[in-house]
């Protein structure tokens, strides 16, 4: 059964709490870490990514999370965070799609690309939910069970961001 969409104004909460645990972060970063820090934020949504989930949603209707996400939250760029989180914009969801198409997972499903880390990674959502990563930085590559829904998968990227804020390493996604 497809993941429902993620409610509202629980995406704003949560791009609310990561951006205020981010912040706090890059408030000690270069000392902490001996460089600046680059542009790390949570973007809001904005006309021009609804009509790119508009795009979106012609080409896949039944992503009801991601099209859910993408209505309050266009994108995720944590470059400083361990090796780097990213959530893509829909409109590069949307030309990833055209050039490369869906990617194949082991089972036989296929995955929409939303996301990497730095290393190039990448981040996949089936239509049931389910986020898969890429072992390596590649659109053909295995890919393996990071999360059962994209609400888990967000959930897990703000603990990433918590362990480090107190360790000043991060935990694993």
């Amino acid at each position: 059964m497809p993941e429902r969409g993620l409610d509202s104004s629980w995406l704003h909460a949560w791009g609310q709490e990561v951006s205020q645990g981010v912040s706090r972060l890059m408030e000690s970063f270069e000392e902490t870490h001996g460089y600046p820090a680059g542009d790390n934020e949570v973007a809001l949504a904005d006309d021009e990514t609804r009509a790119a989930v508009t795009l979106l949603t012609n080409r896949r209707p039944g992503y009801v999370a991601l099209l859910s996400l993408f209505a309050v939250i266009d994108s995720v760029s944590l470059p400083d965070i361990g090796n780097g989180y990213f959530i893509h914009p829909p409109s590069t969801v949307t030309a990833h799609l055209d050039e490369y198409g869906a990617v194949r997972l082991k089972n036989g499903d296929h995955g929409i690309v939303f996301g990497s880390d730095g290393g190039g990674n990448l981040f996949a959502l089936t239509a049931d939910g389910t986020v898969h990563k890429s072992r390596t930085a590649s659109w053909n590559d295995e890919f393996y069970a990071v999360a059962a829904s994209l609400g888990d998968f967000l959930e897990q990227l703000r603990g990433v961001i918590e362990q480090f804020a107190v360790t000043g390493r991060p935990g694993a996604l």
